[in-house]
């Protein structure tokens, strides 16, 4: 790399989100990391700069991010934070229901409201959405966390027609299952085996790809699946 480039991370202190900060600082990037933790062991390095919020509060998410882009230059966006919430849509909450769309879809669009607009003055930038194999057909039990990944995808296609002419370009990433703490409070996990889930280094790396592609280019989407598909039900990763 000629130059030092900064990206900005959300859900950088774990899983997919963290793999991809660890990425990209030894890539030579400095990295920003939005997390509730804030900094983190796994993060000590001269090239990181941990920066404690709830994204389920969209107000401080839209305050934050316009004080961050006056006093940084910010040349990528990664939206790596996510929440998984399962179960027949009776059986979820109100407050269950507004919280994961703002994670998984509203605080992206929040986030991006604010950088879009610096990115096309600049002429460029780069965005990265991860989204899930949960974009692309729906699952039973999975209403809601498909309905904020259908709702990302739909957010990206169309973000990507409104910024292919500023010289800023939008892709996303569908992981499949990942092996990661998401699976942390849920009730299924995926199964034992190296091949049955992908490895949240696998999914910093097409990452790091797509940040490190030619000006000239748009990779639009990646789809990301294990090699063999099992899942553990009534098992914690």
């Amino acid at each position: 790399m000629t130059e030092t480039k900064s990206v900005l991370i959300t859900g950088a202190s774990s899983g997919i989100g963290l793999a991809t900060a660890q990425r990209l600082l030894d890539d030579g990037y400095r990295v920003i990391g939005i997390s509730r933790r804030g900094q983190t062991d796994e993060l000590d390095h001269p090239g990181f700069t941990a920066l404690a919020l709830d994204l389920d509060n969209l107000d401080q998410v839209e305050l934050q991010t316009r004080q961050l882009l006056k006093a940084n230059v910010v040349d990528c966006f990664v939206h790596a934070a996510g929440q998984g919430l399962f179960g027949s849509i009776e059986q979820i909450s109100v407050a269950q229901i507004e919280r994961l769309l703002r994670i998984n879809l509203a605080s992206a669009m929040v986030i991006c409201r604010s950088l879009v607009p610096v990115f096309k003055r600049r002429g460029k930038g780069r965005i990265v959405f991860i989204g899930s194999e949960s974009a692309l057909a729906a699952g039973r039990k999975g209403a809601l966390y498909c309905a904020s990944k259908f709702g990302l995808r739909g957010f990206c296609l169309s973000l990507r027609e409104d910024c292919a002419g500023a010289g800023v370009q939008v892709s996303l990433v569908n992981p499949g299952m990942v092996r990661s703490p998401f699976f942390d409070d849920l009730d299924f996990a995926p199964g034992a085996l190296p091949e049955n889930a992908i490895a949240v280094g696998d999914v910093a790396d097409i990452v790091a790809q797509i940040l490190q592609s030619s000006d000239d280019i748009v990779i639009d989407e990646v789809n990301l699946s294990p090699r063999v598909k099992s899942i553990n039900l009534g098992k914690k990763s």
